[in-house]
């Protein structure tokens, strides 16, 4: 126990630099100052309770107690206090630790600590965006005095009553990632709606995906000649897994901005990082104009599009017809487009799966469709909607040695128990 109630304590200072970056250690360097046999601080940080240091702390606090206070002003220095949370939250944990001087303490001070904080950060992060959505930001003062009284009522807990402490910020970390992990916010909350997309993130998610997969389920690409190395281009391939996008981000290896409904997003942190790799929602149970636009303004841009057709995922190895308006963006831009049939994705992710199989996968590019010319030929948007399903199908069916086109019966009773697994 010597040691296990100062890293407590630390961590629990450290989880309410989540809310507040100078509380917590304004009230440490206040408690020891005036209670010293109260506490224990490693005495490389006493510091904290020197008159120079308690004043700054004491204005710094203030400045942020005030500023928390205005609309706009608040969601300013919530961004910019996260490297003082992130410092603090290190030397917070690392200065309970009496006479700590192992690089194991300093490890869980940089690693836990921070984690704590920016997990806690990242929960009031997303609870002032609902905030601001649903009530224009006149909740904010009223949520923002709370989060006050938690930060000094907590590190005052914290210090004199680690266990009842840690109790206390254990239920507000948990309660942060229920809502980081929930299912709600993603779609809603400005900070991670308004994600944009970042080719930095997209470049280190594709190198990993086709890393993983190559060595993981033994993913083998063919006929990526096919692939143009210049221009523009709109992949659309079958649809077997929830994993899909990443295999063709990691195939196509140039960017591919992947169209993904929308219900995917419904996590925030999910939500976020598909939007960091350039994946945008579409509502699929209507027209929706926000992503027709979002399609159109990443073809205007210069950038390829890849589409998965079918709507939804397949999950019994079979081709499901092609969704009339697909290829739209294609068509209406003349770009060519790629057809791509993704072999045995489908038992990569089945139904109950917590953790992608081994399943062996191969993607397989086809020769490219002009649009222009067969627009010109006289052919429609349809008829080049049924030759691109036919060619993925054609090549389905020779690469799995069975006819992968769904049939309606077969279509009628995937639906079915679809229905009854989500009742």
């Amino acid at each position: 126990m010597e040691y296990a109630l100062p890293i407590m304590t630390g961590l629990s200072l450290a989880a309410l630099t989540g809310f507040r970056a100078f509380l917590p250690p304004l009230v440490l360097g206040l408690v020891y100052r005036i209670f010293p046999d109260a506490v224990s601080i490693n005495h490389q940080f006493a510091f904290l309770a020197q008159n120079p240091v308690l004043i700054c702390l004491g204005v710094a606090a203030l400045f942020e107690f005030l500023g928390d206070k205005i609309p706009l002003v608040d969601n300013f220095l919530d961004w910019l206090s996260i490297p003082a949370k992130i410092a603090f939250s290190a030397i917070l944990t690392y200065a309970m630790i009496p006479g700590a001087t192992h690089w194991f303490y300093l490890l869980v001070a940089i690693v836990f600590a921070e984690s704590a904080t920016l997990t806690v950060h990242t929960g009031k992060a997303g609870l002032r965006a609902a905030s601001t959505m649903v009530t224009g930001g006149v909740a904010n003062p009223v949520i923002g005095f709370i989060e006050d009284m938690i930060s000094v009522a907590g590190a005052v807990a914290a210090i004199l009553l680690p266990w009842l402490g840690l109790l206390l910020i254990a239920f507000v970390v948990y309660r942060c990632l229920r809502f980081l992990l929930g299912g709600k916010g993603g779609n809603d909350l400005p900070n991670i709606a308004d994600a944009k997309p970042s080719f930095i993130w997209y470049d280190i998610s594709q190198m990993v995906s086709r890393w993983l997969f190559s060595i993981y389920n033994r993913m083998t690409i063919h006929n990526y000649e096919k692939v143009p190395q210049t221009g523009q281009f709109v992949t659309v391939a079958n649809h077997g897994s929830i994993l899909d996008g990443f295999i063709m981000g990691g195939a196509v290896r140039r960017p591919l901005f992947i169209m993904v409904k929308k219900e995917a997003f419904d996590n925030p942190i999910k939500g976020w990082y598909l939007r960091k790799v350039l994946c945008f929602p579409v509502d699929r149970s209507k027209v929706d104009a926000t992503a027709i636009k979002t399609a159109m303004k990443i073809l205007n841009d210069g950038y390829n599009l890849g589409l998965f057709p079918e709507g939804t995922r397949n999950r019994y190895g079979r081709v499901s017809e092609f969704k009339h308006g697909a290829i739209k963006f294609a068509i209406k831009k003349k770009i060519p487009i790629i057809p791509t049939y993704i072999a045995n994705s489908h038992n990569l992710t089945p139904p109950n799966t917590l953790f992608p199989r081994p399943a062996k996968m191969s993607v397989h590019f086809l020769d490219p469709i002009d649009t222009r010319a067969e627009l010109e030929a006289g052919r429609t948007e349809e008829d080049i909607l049924q030759m691109l399903y036919d060619r993925i199908c054609t090549k389905g069916s020779e690469v799995m040695g069975y006819d992968v086109r769904e049939t309606p019966e077969q279509a009628a009773a995937s639906a079915n128990e679809q229905a009854a697994q989500s009742a």
